[in-house]
């Protein structure tokens, strides 16, 4: 009798079951791999239009009533669609373009986004089954680049559980402690995953520039060639925006872009950039731990073009704690780009002005074994970062070169930016980090080795 119960409760309810409207749409996301072999062969529309002619309206009542996870697959099919025909531009009739334009408008609005294919979609979302998988094309690049993101975002979920473990304890210090190992094997295996990318086996550069990036264009005023809408890009990623903020990261530029991604996302991940960075405006984030448990002030910028001066010390403890893979520095050198040069977007700044109460801190600290100990975690988890921000760097370089990005950007250069940003820039702006060196070193070597 449970058995049967259980059965009746788990069976859909005709609510639940989508409208028979949508499965020609399901089967023609499903088939856009076919054609874009067919248009790469032949270069003609014409049956593509034909086939998208005949597809049906679909209403908005037919999303009504159907679980999230349903409409959102149903979602990412019709949106593939809108940038695949986006992309493609065969001549279709004023009726048929009108009808897929009222699609896209109906499932956006029913997961309360934009209408375009966003990178959470297309990544977090996408079934990772082989049947399942969703894709503009049948490379097997595309299939792997879709994996190799989803494997980093799932990694990165690791990295925020651990940050707000220490942002949440009341004991920062012996929490930091005991989620160090596994924040350093997360961070580490995500740069792996990365440098695997650059791989010009796994993927090869002519099937991303030419065989599904294009898809991810984004939307441009014809007139002004302004973005209108972001194509699907690695900005739009929400979980490296909470790193930053438990992190406490804090600049006008990186916090309108955490804004700006909300749209394309749904309402639940939105509120949750919203109050992940609520939660580091009001002292709830590592930056403030650390000043709490040093009784200084967070008076400095976490962005400033003075701290080039830090990247040769963060390069040798990522080197230690192989938070960078082998070549990462030869892969941007080869491509003649100045770790140290600050981007031409990125804002002028006035010279850092260094409080006297940071520089007390910095004496106390230097002069104290157990402080000196309590502040190793945030020098080595600073070059953490740095070494996933140079992973980034060198992985844009080496795909797209001085290409813009698919989000509207500069691309390479906007990324070089990050290399810039300190999470805890008072322990470095001073004389600390370099005096405690070895000690750095050595904590990175071992961080994380017990748990790879």
């Amino acid at each position: 009798m449970e058995m049967v119960m259980n059965q009746a409760a788990s069976a859909p309810s005709s609510l639940e079951r989508p409208s028979p409207a949508i499965d020609p749409w399901r089967a023609m996301a499903r088939s856009l791999p076919s054609w874009h072999r067919t248009i790469a062969e032949t270069n003609d529309r014409e049956e593509l239009a034909a086939a998208l002619a005949a597809l049906p309206e679909l209403p908005p009542d037919s999303l009504v009533g159907l679980r999230h996870e349903q409409a959102r697959l149903i979602a990412l099919d019709v949106l593939l669609i809108e940038g695949f025909v986006r992309h493609q531009q065969p001549v279709l009739e004023q009726v048929a373009q009108a009808r897929l334009e009222r699609a896209a408008g109906a499932v956006a609005e029913r997961l309360g986004m934009k209408p375009i294919l966003s990178y959470p979609l297309y990544i977090r979302h996408n079934p990772q089954s082989a049947q399942g998988l969703r894709s503009y094309t049948d490379l097997p690049a595309e299939h792997r680049f879709i994996r190799m993101h989803r494997f980093i975002e799932d990694r990165l979920d690791e990295v925020i559980d651990g940050l707000q473990w220490i942002v949440d304890s009341t004991a920062p210090a012996a929490a930091f402690v005991e989620i160090f190992d596994p924040l350093a094997s997360a961070l580490r295996r995500i740069n792996r995953v990365m440098a695997g990318f650059r791989s010009p086996v796994r993927m090869p550069n002519a099937d991303f520039m030419f065989g599904f990036r294009p898809y991810y264009d984004p939307v441009l005023d014809p007139e002004s060639g302004d973005v209108l809408l972001d194509g699907p890009s690695g900005l739009q990623s929400p979980t490296f925006r909470i790193v930053a903020t438990l992190c406490g990261y804090e600049d006008p530029i990186l916090d309108g872009w955490t804004r700006r991604i909300g749209t394309y996302h749904e309402p639940v991940v939105r509120e949750q950039l919203e109050n992940a960075l609520l939660a580091r405006d009001a002292g709830r984030s590592l930056r403030d731990a650390l000043s709490g448990s040093l009784g200084v002030a967070n008076d400095l910028p976490h962005l400033h073009p003075s701290y080039r001066t830090h990247i040769p010390l963060l390069l040798e403890i990522a080197r230690a704690g192989r938070f960078i893979t082998a070549g990462v520095e030869e892969v941007a050198r080869d491509a003649g780009l100045d770790l140290g040069h600050w981007p031409a977007e990125a804002p002028a700044s006035e010279e850092v002005s260094v409080s006297e109460a940071w520089r007390a801190v910095s004496r106390a600290v230097a002069e104290d074994p157990a402080k000196r100990e309590a502040v190793i975690p945030y020098l080595v988890l600073e070059a953490m970062l740095f070494g996933f921000h140079l992973e980034h760097v060198a992985t844009a370089i080496a795909h797209i070169g001085h290409e813009r990005g698919t989000g509207g950007t500069s691309g390479v250069e906007f990324l070089q930016m990050a290399l810039f940003r300190r999470a805890f820039p008072g322990l470095w702006v001073t004389d600390l980090a370099a005096s405690m060196r070895p000690e750095i070193m050595a904590a990175a070597a071992t961080a994380g080795v017990s748990v790879d």
